[in-house]
């Protein structure tokens, strides 16, 4: 399977190495575009022909049209010589992973900077976008919202592995640190009954999530607070943390799990939610990811013994690891 995953097999033919990148580059521009201006929604509604959807819509009828030939040609939509284009499946996932397709590009955005970075020895992203990442979507709310929503596909592609794989009881209360718009926590809760649970993030991104939360049947299990968790964080009996070490150097790391030590409550646990690089390097997510946050901020992926470094530094142990080999693996650490 992972020699599957290595994109060097396309540099084996020239064709194949065009086709692979040619479609990657400009098939997330067009499937993020028709997205936005609510084409891919229109086509989940049913059949249709490119002059009602560009009428809908407001795009152009010729350029659409080519947009979802396009499509059509790589079997995400279907169309037919009746001039109808037409949903599959696959349109539906999509329209679920939009907030990947905004993500990518503005990866890409910042991704185009990488040798000055490497060369200055500053961050791509601030490189690009003239300040660092969480101050640009403090300052952008509608890319800190689509950011958000990636989180969320993100949470979705990892919760049937973490429920099925790594089951946490007993525990009271959860806290999701950096918690985003809340989905990896009302998973949680929708899949322990009787537990509490507390979305903490920034202030700014926790009154984004409020009006999901309060529009959720669990609302009344869900505590919000806003701060820095490098600052404190609330009291818990189980800490969830995904994706958030990866965005930090090792001293920030440390910042954040000390504060979560201070603040756990006797006989709770801490669940790290993130990819682990393998000894020897393989083409995984993690693998790529880890050149994403050279990218993105002063972060990394790491390997086993290196999150075991942190935690020893911060008052904790591993007690248990569940890997897995299609994204997240869980680490879960006691205090000490």
């Amino acid at each position: 399977m992972m020699a599957e995953r290595a994109f060097g097999r396309y540099f084996d033919n020239p064709d194949d190495l065009f086709g692979w990148l040619n479609s990657a580059v400009f098939g997330t521009a067009a499937m993020d575009a028709l997205n936005r201006s609510g084409v891919t929604a229109l086509l989940l509604k049913g059949p249709a022909t490119a002059e009602k959807l560009a009428s809908e819509s407001g795009l152009p009828q010729d350029r659409l049209r080519r947009l979802l030939d396009f499509l059509v040609a790589h079997e995400v939509i279907e169309g037919g010589a009746d001039g109808l284009y037409a949903p599959t499946s696959r349109t539906q996932v999509m329209l679920d992973a939009q907030g990947l397709f905004a993500n990518e590009l503005i990866s890409a955005m910042a991704s185009s900077r990488l040798h000055e970075g490497l060369r200055d020895d500053r961050i791509p992203f601030e490189i690009f976008f003239g300040k660092p990442v969480f101050e640009y979507f403090a300052e952008q709310p509608q890319v800190a919202e689509s950011f958000g929503k990636f989180m969320g596909w993100m949470t979705r592609r990892f919760e049937r592995f973490v429920h099925t794989q790594h089951r946490f009881e007993p525990f009271g209360t959860v806290a999701d640190i950096g918690g985003s718009m809340g989905d990896l926590l009302l998973s949680m809760l929708g899949e322990y009954p009787g537990t509490k649970g507390i979305l903490f993030d920034l202030p700014e991104t926790v009154d984004m999530a409020r009006p999901a939360i309060a529009a959720s049947p669990l609302a009344d299990r869900v505590e919000l607070v806003g701060g820095s968790f490098f600052e404190e964080v609330p009291s818990a009996d189980l800490y969830t943390l995904k994706q958030i070490l990866h965005d930090w150097h090792d001293d920030e790391c440390e910042k954040i799990l000390s504060n979560i030590r201070r603040a756990i409550n006797p006989g709770g646990r801490l669940a790290v939610m993130d990819h682990i690089l393998q000894d020897s390097p393989a083409p995984d997510e993690a693998q790529g990811t880890d050149v994403a946050m050279m990218v993105w901020d002063t972060g990394r992926e790491r390997k086993l013994g290196e999150f075991k470094a942190l935690f020893a530094a911060t008052g904790f142990a591993i007690g248990r690891v569940t890997r897995n080999p299609s994204g997240h693996s869980v680490i879960e650490a006691l205090p000490v």
